[in-house]
């Protein structure tokens, strides 16, 4: 009989079953933590996305000139798009500039850290804690700003700064940008030849390739982000009555003081505007040939439809207001905000310049004839529509009038 279950003693076979059995408990154990510990992983991901997002809408955001409130807004929904979970987390941490990093105190960049807390499972057994917390951070930065000296604001229109003809610009030591989404945003025809350091728009733009020379960049940049508009939060002045005076003595020669002129005027003579504000309200101002017209520390302000027509062969000389204090500081021409349909036409000769800001937010502006300014000098355009017929030249050199001319914003890079 022993000798029948002597085999059954010997035999090895069911040996791995036994230890599977006494090992299958550590195995699953570490199966479950394995599984767990993936999930956290698998977690933290999704919310270093999530805050990447953040920050980069946060970013493209601010580079909007939007405001904290609207930058925040942007970021949560950004994050939720992305997976962030609100209810199971902690307010988003949004700081610009940066509180801490490599980039903390820099106002062109956003932080954003982002907390959610996870319910453990199989770890439960080995902590006292119900939850684990993943903890994410990133940081954005709109990189590549740069100077525009010549800026179209409208956000929409087709060809919203065009070159045509045969005229030559020279934008020196700054770009050319277009905030219109149209594919020709900014458009170049004809025998133009323009030379800028770079040039951008939100849309597209047409014709670069025979026309536009760039100095300081590989390639014109399309799709790019909206340049903000550097005077909208400056207050539009009023008119305060009529200066028929100040009607008179535009239309002949001699000294003048700042007024408000309600009527149209011709001028043709020799001319000197003393520093201060020159309102006209629904006045329409032509310039004529062999007109001299000097003035330091002067604004023209153009309310309620009213329009300068400056032809060519007119000598003028404009600086605006260099005091800080000055509320129209750094402005030679500033156009009304609700004249969407007016035009104004700038065609003076080779000695014609303007040292300053022309501002004209809601009116197309035309460049005709030559508009020279000298290398080094500060002459800024900011317009709803921008159209070059002849020569021009443009420059960024504004520090010895204290202004500084728009920035705009190309891209914006995750850099922590």
């Amino acid at each position: 009989m022993f000798k029948k279950l002597r085999p059954f003693e010997e035999s090895e076979r069911g040996s791995v079953t036994v230890l599977f059995g006494l090992s299958l408990p550590a195995l699953l154990g570490f199966c479950a933590l394995g599984t767990e510990v993936a999930y956290w992983q698998y977690n933290e991901r999704t919310l270093q996305n999530a805050a990447d997002a953040a920050a980069y809408s946060a970013a493209a955001q601010m580079a909007q000139g939007r405001d904290e409130d609207e930058i925040r807004a942007a970021a949560e929904s950004a994050a939720v798009e992305s997976g962030f979970d609100p209810a199971a987390s902690d307010t988003p941490y949004i700081s610009t500039p940066p509180a801490a990093g490599a980039f903390a105190g820099d106002d062109s960049a956003v932080e954003v850290e982002i907390v959610t807390h996870l319910p453990r499972m199989f770890t439960q057994v080995f902590f006292h804690e119900e939850t684990i917390t993943l903890r994410a951070r990133s940081v954005a930065r709109t990189a590549g700003q740069r100077p525009a000296c010549v800026l179209a604001l409208d956000p929409s229109a087709s060809s919203a700064m065009t070159f045509q003809g045969s005229s030559d610009v020279v934008v020196a030591g700054c770009d050319l940008a277009a905030n219109s989404i149209s594919s020709n945003a900014m458009d170049f025809s004809g025998a133009t030849n323009v030379v800028a350091d770079c040039a951008s728009a939100v849309g597209g733009i047409t014709g670069e390739h025979n026309s536009l020379t760039l100095t300081d960049c590989a390639r014109a940049y399309e799709g790019a982000r909206l340049t903000p508009d550097p005077f909208r939060k400056r207050i539009m002045p009023q008119p305060n009555g009529c200066d028929s005076a100040l009607e008179s003595g535009f239309k002949g020669s001699g000294t003048l003081s700042p007024g408000t002129v309600c009527g149209d005027v011709t001028i043709h003579g020799d001319l000197t505007l003393e520093p201060g504000t020159y309102i006209f309200n629904g006045a329409d101002v032509r310039v004529n040939a062999g007109t001299r017209l000097r003035g330091e520390g002067v604004t023209l302000v153009f309310l309620n439809g009213a329009e300068i027509d400056m032809n060519g062969g007119a000598d003028v000389k404009i600086t605006a207001p260099t005091d800080p204090a000055d509320e129209m500081f750094g402005i030679v021409m500033f156009g009304d905000r609700d004249a969407s349909g007016a035009e104004h036409v700038l065609n003076g000769n080779s000695a014609t310049s303007f040292t300053g800001a022309l501002y004209f937010p809601a009116s197309r502006v035309e460049f005709e004839g030559t508009n020279v300014a000298s290398p080094g000098a500060c002459t800024l355009l900011i317009a709803n529509t921008v159209k070059f017929t002849g020569n021009s030249y443009f420059g960024s050199d504004c520090t010895g009038l204290g202004l500084e001319a728009p920035e705009t914003s190309q891209v914006v890079l995750i850099v922590e």
